[in-house]
């Protein structure tokens, strides 16, 4: 998926980091139909956390700071595919191919900003079928949100 207005990627070196305007979401549970995300921070982590009744299991969770703003760190995990549960760029974007969420094999670490105007949300994964180290992947992951301003 190409960078738009609503999803950038970040690269460097063996670390990528997405982050998401989500214009839409797709609750987990089913249904198909996509909907408007949560408009606050609040908001948008109680969504998340709902998902815990259908798949997803989130731990450690702390508050933090992103640029200055009010943040959620946590992550996620799960055993079923969870296409769109975190969001999707466009309104128009197909849930299987141009959509975020947690997905098996995977663990995500999430960040929940309270961006100007919505939620941002921002993860990097953890390929839990290849050996590595995830904590240095997380220790990366909150250094380069350190890194992040708003204008």
């Amino acid at each position: 998926m190409s960078d738009t207005s609503t999803f950038l990627t970040w690269v460097r070196s063996s670390n990528k980091v997405r982050f998401l305007l989500p214009a839409v979401v797709y609750r987990p549970e089913g249904g198909g139909s996509p909907e408007k995300p949560p408009a606050t921070y609040k908001g948008y982590l109680a969504f998340l956390h709902e998902q815990a009744g259908h798949h997803a299991n989130w731990r450690d969770e702390k508050p933090t700071t992103v640029g200055g703003r009010a943040a959620t760190l946590l992550t996620g995990t799960t055993n079923e595919p969870m296409d769109g549960s975190l969001g999707c760029p466009t309104a128009e974007a197909d849930p299987d191919k141009d959509c975020f969420g947690l997905q098996p094999d995977y663990e995500f670490r999430v960040v929940v900003i309270d961006a100007p105007g919505r939620p941002l949300v921002a993860w990097t994964l953890m390929d839990l079928t290849q050996v590595q180290d995830a904590s240095a992947a997380v220790t990366r992951f909150e250094g380069m949100l350190r890194t992040v301003r708003f204008r």
